[in-house]
């Protein structure tokens, strides 16, 4: 047993073998390989038409690969669809912001949690007392979220009345309501100059240290990498 368990945390938290995505004739990515341990927090970097969304596509089940094989925490999740891959600790961000425009900051923090910590429809329509502590649960949560990201302040406001910098950071805060083991950022800084660009890569670094997160970035920003 103690073999298997030092086995087990020496392993990869993700491995990826030969993924390849063709959509039709065009190859999108072909043998992507990669072996990332717990933790880790790299950047995944490559110039326009490289295969980097693809492969964040795929890690996360948007899309299935054409060839290949994705091992999560040793489990092979090949071929899932996004919400198992999402149950499973995988979250990401994309590079256009989706956020739920017209919900709060906080709204869009909580929703997030449901899967994970909500009580199914008809509990929480007739507010039983089970849905009303886990109800409390999730907006102590958030809470905890925003602060990570200085978002306390804006917890009421709607998400579409935000500085594009902070929707930024709303879409990460949801992606960590998941609460993932692997969390994937693409293209976090896109749209922001460079004073919003520092910034952001600062607390992603602190998220990183607080949480000790297995994070990838794709990113342009070179500096930021």
């Amino acid at each position: 047993m103690a073999d298997a368990s030092a086995a087990e945390a020496s392993a990869p938290l993700l491995r990826i073998d030969d993924l390849t995505k063709r959509f039709g004739g065009v190859t999108a990515l072909n043998g992507y390989h990669i072996n990332l341990s717990a933790g880790a927090l790299v950047g995944l970097i490559g110039p326009n038409g490289a295969g980097k969304t693809t492969a964040f596509n795929l890690m996360t089940g948007v899309v299935r690969p054409s060839e290949g094989r994705i091992v999560f925490a040793g489990e092979d999740i090949t071929g899932l669809r996004a919400e198992r891959f999402t149950e499973r600790g995988i979250a990401r961000t994309f590079q256009n912001i989706r956020l739920f425009r017209d919900l709060t900051v906080k709204e869009n923090v909580v929703v997030a949690m449901h899967m994970r910590h909500g009580t199914g429809l008809v509990e929480t329509v007739l507010r039983s007392p089970r849905s009303r502590r886990a109800e409390a649960g999730m907006a102590d949560r958030a809470r905890e979220l925003m602060a990570l990201f200085d978002l306390e302040p804006a917890a009421d406001s709607r998400a579409a009345d935000l500085a594009y910098g902070d929707q930024r950071k709303v879409e990460i805060a949801r992606a960590l309501a998941t609460e993932p083991r692997l969390l994937l950022l693409d293209e976090p800084t896109a749209g922001m100059n460079a004073r919003e660009t520092a910034r952001l890569g600062e607390t992603i670094a602190r998220v990183h240290r607080l949480l000790g997160l297995t994070t990838i970035i794709v990113e342009h920003d070179m500096s930021l990498v």
